[in-house]
């Protein structure tokens, strides 16, 4: 795998190469921003190793990575999540559904104190800002798949021209950084009956 830096060169040649297509088609600056922002999202917040607990996109999150603990506990690296559109969606729906979550208790509490709020734009505002979601979610599917074929294309690479016992000792090595990332922190992990951590 290429690693957090050669992840985001090849990210910013993505968005590089489609801002530069999008001003050549003639495309607005609002939808040009979008693309450029999905791509940026997809490269630093929602990337494809979010299931990495430990790893340098979830780090980015601070204290907020425990948001992503669910998420990086189900999920196996480099599993179907990784694959461009599946895993960009996933991604999108898990954070809408936490959000969601947050938003509604809020909604009801206010409004059993009398606070009510009301849209009172048309349907067609709402289509033309969701338009604005889709070229996000499309820059940063643009950024999922140049991140999917890094990691085939070196994996690959690395299988053809590296000798088979370093191979192992780093497939040992994967194992080990995988359970490494995948459980839980010391602080939440439980005791058994021995006093052994578990």
């Amino acid at each position: 795998m290429p690693g957090f830096v050669g992840h985001t060169i090849g990210n910013t040649v993505v968005l590089a190469g489609t801002m530069a297509y999008m001003v050549s088609q003639g495309w607005s600056t609002a939808d040009i921003l979008a693309t450029g922002t999905g791509v940026a999202l997809a490269t630093v917040i929602l990337s494809p190793d979010m299931d990495l607990f430990n790893s340098r996109s979830m780090k980015e999150w601070g204290i907020l990575r425990f948001y992503w603990w669910p998420y990086a506990k189900l999920v196996k690296h480099r599993d179907g999540m990784h694959v461009p559109l599946i895993g960009t969606f996933v991604r999108w729906a898990y954070n809408l559904v936490l959000i969601a979550l947050a938003i509604v208790p809020i909604a009801i509490l206010l409004r059993r104190v009398g606070f009510s709020m009301t849209f009172k734009g048309e349907t067609d505002d709402i289509l033309w800002y969701l338009g604005y979601l889709v070229d996000a979610f499309v820059g940063a599917t643009l950024a999922d798949t140049m991140h999917y074929v890094l990691d085939v294309t070196t994996t690959h690479i690395k299988t053809r021209l590296i000798p088979r016992k370093q191979r192992e000792r780093y497939a040992r090595y994967v194992q080990n950084h995988y359970d490494h990332d995948h459980r839980l922190p010391m602080r939440q992990q439980s005791l058994n009956y021995k006093g052994e951590r578990e």
